[in-house]
């Protein structure tokens, strides 16, 4: 089942502003990328390469597993302020089980939504660079 468009990333430009300002929590299987949004909802984008897995059929897993744990942990109403995320997995990632996966998402889920809290409470950092 595909993640509906509102839920999605797409497009150049909104992958590089999840980049610019990112919230990152990392592990060895994963490397999860969060900025906050004036969406109403959390989106999702993820970049599967084939230097993960040469197969297709172990990286269409690995999206899925991304999709349905995302859907569990974003898709409960009010569960959290809504965020643009890209997940980029790692070529580990495609040798763990799905439960494992579903467990090491739920952690960053949780880690980046932590850091994003702190992120807003600081107040959002001046970019602009001096002349």
């Amino acid at each position: 089942m595909s993640l509906p468009r509102r839920f999605r990333l797409s497009g150049q430009s909104e992958f590089s502003r999840v980049f610019k300002q990112a919230v990152v929590s990392a592990d060895g299987s994963f490397k999860v990328l969060a900025r906050g949004s004036d969406n109403a909802e959390s989106r999702l984008g993820m970049a599967v390469s084939r230097q993960v897995d040469k197969r297709a059929v172990q990286r269409n897993r690995l999206k899925r597993v991304i999709r349905e744990s995302f859907r569990a942990h974003y898709g409960k109403a009010g569960n959290c302020r809504p965020a643009d995320f890209v997940v980029l997995p790692r070529r580990q990632a495609a040798t763990i089980c799905n439960s494992l996966l579903f467990n090491q998402l739920e952690r960053h889920w949780q880690r980046v939504d932590e850091r994003l809290a702190k992120q807003m409470l600081s107040g959002p950092k001046d970019t602009a660079q001096p002349d």
